[in-house]
C-alpha cells in the first residue's frame, strides 16, 4: 500500500479501480505474490514506456507555466 500512502487525496477503492483499468488498458502489469498475507505489485509495461516521452513533455510544460498560474492568482 506504499502508492495508496503516497496519494492522500485518494480512497483504496479508487486507486484500486484506476490500476484495474491501466491494467486493462495495457499501461502496467500486474504481479500477484500468491502469497499470505495478499501481495501484489505492479510495474509499468513496455506498451506503457511509451507513454514516458508524452508524460515527460507534460511535466516540462507544467513547469513552465506553474509560475503563470500562481502570479494570475495574486
Amino acid at each position: 500500500m506504499r502508492l495508496w500512502r503516497s496519494i492522500p487525496e485518494i480512497t483504496e477503492r479508487m486507486l484500486i479501480r484506476h490500476l484495474q483499468e491501466l491494467v486493462a488498458d495495457g499501461i502496467i502489469d500486474r504481479h500477484d505474490a500468491q502469497e499470505v498475507p495478499p501481495r501484489v505489485t505492479y510495474s509499468i509495461s513496455g506498451y506503457g514506456r511509451t507513454l514516458v516521452p508524452l508524460v515527460a513533455q507534460l511535466y516540462s510544460w507544467g513547469e513552465a507555466h506553474l509560475s503563470r498560474d500562481r502570479r494570475s492568482t495574486a
